[in-house]
């Protein structure tokens, strides 16, 4: 796709196309991820996992394996400090286990085989307890209770703006429905992985995280170490998508085990167990009520959720902002009632949320669209937020704000003129002979970013080279070429001369970590202050080589230090530094701003042309259009990758990816890739989604960026359900639509009479 223009001033480096700038080291496998850090004398480490959904452990005896030769330490429960991780229920190990798969003892030893064997020495007696795998059911009287204080979650999340029960009175159209969505896996290629080595009583863990800082702060608190005597390293990472975003058991068991053996210990999760005892997407069901006026005004919307939480939360999470930020809707209430239940834990996932939301908003959109008689797209056009327009921050009710910077209604008529909107079926389902059938959908999202603080660090080398510190990870969204490009158009130094150093606590100050589209908005402005905190400090050296000019009338451009009114008066760069004697370190400590209380947002509208086959019931992706709205582009190429990826991720989650439990064991039954089903190259091609950039200089971001990571991921689900509907004629309100729903579906739809012949 051709760049397109964007309003502001000239620059050198930003806006620009190019690879990541550790794309050689990556795929010539120079990169050294978790896995691939080998020290001298190091252990490996493997975890004895519970066969029970709910249990308590009776009696535990670990000492058969401790007298195996071979194996250097044996932790259980009893080992375990009984500090919760990072502030929610669960401790490392416990003796009161809540889902089947969750960790009772962990074994190091000097190789695979004798950790494995050592494993099956422990012997553990449970008393199995009932379990609910289902919220609703987990709310009921007489439930399984997890916890001492019941199965939900703190009270309640209510959001209410004006009153709902006289939003619905005034509405001349109001439609309920529910919508679900089970419990998915979205996890990364590289499996969990950390390094623990103690020594004396500094404990150092190389982890495979998104959140380095995150993970420092849980294991000074279970150790109660100072500050200082904790580093993370997360060098290379290889995905996240949230799942690695918050501290987890596996740091905390791995420096358990080198702390008891006195060797550095290496803990490697197996696909199955980064599946069960990682983050999950939650599974959510949403019942949502909206209504409108006869002239197609939004006027009402209610949402009802209940999320299934698991058996702890790696990070609280709930529903994201669809109901109360995409649409003018002067009458809103949203309740979530968060639920605890005996399934692994559930955690921050691509989008939180805002995935599983967009889905049940968007679909009930739709379906209100056309009880309306109107078209999608335009019913969509119509109730849509713009900037300026009034957004409720909190759950007061109150209109405390405005969204700014907001283009949601270019990305609709912009993705609306490329997929051929005129194109679609007038009549869902009618008019195609044969049983190939085709559709058209759309569905809209938005989220915002940069929140929380963001640190880095900028240090320019004698010889006039730079490097980037930042303590934040790089997880694929490709954040070295971006932030190192924040640095690079702000100093005027070259890209090629820079080099990054991410994820390490010891040479970086603090950063929130890569989640939740916040390292370009958070972390992008923490590399652009310390970056111009370097080049004032540069060209108050560079002053009395230039005649003493003053500082403020002097820049940086290929590494030349020159006048701005006579550029033929200059001096190299690396002169400047080689006078000055000592390097240039630039500071940058930033948290997201805010105009008084309005918000900045990102937006994106997909759509998706689908050919669905009625007979197999099988349906596929001809066409994908994504317009989003992000600020400015720092990497051309990045952005658009970030938007294939995210896309590609949502279309999954409309396919397979569905965690299916036992309910007679509570046992999860598709823990593998063979029964999961992700999609690989062959299910999906690139070449369908085109990623539109739709021009729109944000406010807050370095040079009008706005974060982009997680909202690709949102809106699939909807716009295939949506073009599925238009092409036969057939709602889906569960997620994955499989055959067998499609068929299903289909039958449903057919006259009794043709369905009993």
């Amino acid at each position: 796709m051709a760049q397109q223009s964007l309003p502001g001033g000239p620059l050198h480096v930003i806006g620009k196309r190019g690879p990541n700038i550790d794309a050689v080291e990556r795929v010539t496998g120079r990169a050294k991820y978790t896995g691939d850090i080998e020290l001298p004398n190091m252990l490996v480490a493997r975890v004895l996992r519970s066969p029970h959904a709910h249990a308590r452990i009776v009696k535990i005896d670990s000492s058969r394996a401790e007298a195996m030769p071979g194996v250097r330490a044996v932790i259980t429960y009893k080992d375990s400090p009984k500090v919760m991780i990072w502030g929610h229920r669960q401790y490392a190990l416990n003796e009161h286990v809540r889902f089947s798969g969750e960790a009772v003892a962990a074994v190091a030893a000097v190789d695979d085989e004798t950790a494995d064997k050592a494993l099956t020495r422990i012997d553990v007696q449970y008393e199995p307890l009932s379990f609910v795998l289902d919220p609703e059911e987990a709310l009921k009287p007489g439930a399984p209770q997890l916890f001492s204080d019941g199965n939900l979650e703190g009270q309640p999340r209510i959001l209410t703006r004006g009153n709902i029960e006289q939003g619905f009175a005034e509405c001349d159209k109001v439609i309920e429905r529910v919508y679900r969505c089970p419990t998915m896996w979205s996890g990364s290629m590289e499996p969990r992985a950390c390094i623990a080595q103690w020594e004396g009583d500094k404990l150092t863990v190389w982890a495979s995280t998104q959140s380095p800082f995150r993970v420092h702060g849980s294991l000074a608190a279970q150790f109660n170490l100072p500050d200082g005597n904790v580093r993370i390293i997360a060098s290379y990472v290889g995905g996240g998508f949230g799942t690695k975003s918050a501290p987890h058991t596996d740091e905390i068991l791995a420096s358990l085990l080198a702390r008891k053996a006195r060797l550095p210990v290496k803990l490697q999760y197996t696909r199955e167990e980064e599946i069960l005892d990682s983050n999950t997407r939650f599974e959510t069901k949403m019942y949502v009520k909206v209504g409108a006026k006869r002239d197609g005004t939004l006027h009402a919307l209610h949402v009802k959720a209940y999320i299934n939480q698991g058996a702890y939360h790696t990070r609280l999470g709930g529903l994201g902002n669809q109901a109360t930020h995409v649409y003018r809707t002067p009458h809103v209430r949203t309740e979530q009632y968060r639920v605890h239940t005996n399934i692994p834990n559930t955690g921050p996932t691509r989008g939180v949320g805002d995935p599983q939301e967009t889905f049940g908003i968007e679909s009930a959109m739709d379906e209100l669209a056309h009880e309306l008689g109107m078209d999608p797209m335009e019913f969509r056009l119509q109730n849509v937020k713009r900037s300026g327009d009034p957004i409720a921050r909190g759950g007061s009710g109150t209109e405390d704000g405005r969204v700014m910077s907001q283009v949601l209604d270019k990305c609709l008529e912009e993705g609306a003129r490329r997929i051929g909107w005129n194109r679609r079926n007038p009549v869902p389902g009618d008019g195609q002979s044969g049983p190939l059938a085709r559709g058209i959908g759309v569905a809209c999202t938005e989220r915002g970013g940069g929140g929380g603080i963001g640190g880095a660090t900028v240090k320019v080398n004698l010889d006039g080279s730079a490097h980037v510190y930042y303590s934040s990870t790089d997880i694929g969204t490709g954040s070295r070429t971006t932030l190192a490009m924040i640095a690079s158009e702000v100093l005027g130094i070259p890209l090629s001369t820079f080099r990054t150093t991410a994820g390490d606590t010891e040479v970086a100050p603090y950063d929130g970590g890569s989640q939740g589209n916040r390292t370009l908005q958070g972390t992008g402005r923490a590399v652009e202050a310390a970056a111009r905190d370097a080049l004032q400090q540069i060209l108050a050296s560079a002053s009395p080589m230039l005649n003493n000019a003053p500082p403020a009338d002097l820049e940086i451009r290929d590494s030349v230090v020159r006048v701005k009114a006579d550029p033929s008066r200059n001096v190299k760069l690396a002169e400047v530094m080689q006078r000055r004697g000592r390097s240039v370190v630039g500071d940058g400590q930033t948290t997201q701003p805010q105009v008084g209380m309005d918000v900045e947002r990102t937006t994106g509208a997909h759509f998706v042309e689908v050919e669905v086959d009625r007979e197999t019931g099988k349906f596929r992706i001809l066409k994908y259009i994504a317009a989003h709205d992000l600020g400015r582009p720092i990497n051309v190429t990045v952005v658009e990758n970030q938007i294939e990826g995210g896309t590609i991720q949502g279309l999954a989650l409309t396919q397979a990816e569905e965690l299916r439990f036992d309910p007679r064991t509570g046992g999860c039954l598709t823990a593998s890739f063979i029964d999961l089903k992700p999609p690989t190259a062959l299910d999906f091609d690139p070449r369908v989604v085109e990623p539109v950039i739709i021009p729109n200089e944000g406010i807050l971001g370095p040079y009008g960026a706005k974060g982009l990571g997680e909202n690709p991921c949102h809106p699939g689900m909807a716009a295939v359900a949506n073009a599925i509907y238009n092409a036969i004629g057939v709602r889906l309100r569960e997620v994955p639509f499989t055959r067998a729903r499609i068929l299903h579906a289909l039958g449903e739809q057919r006259p009794a009479a043709s369905r009993t012949a």
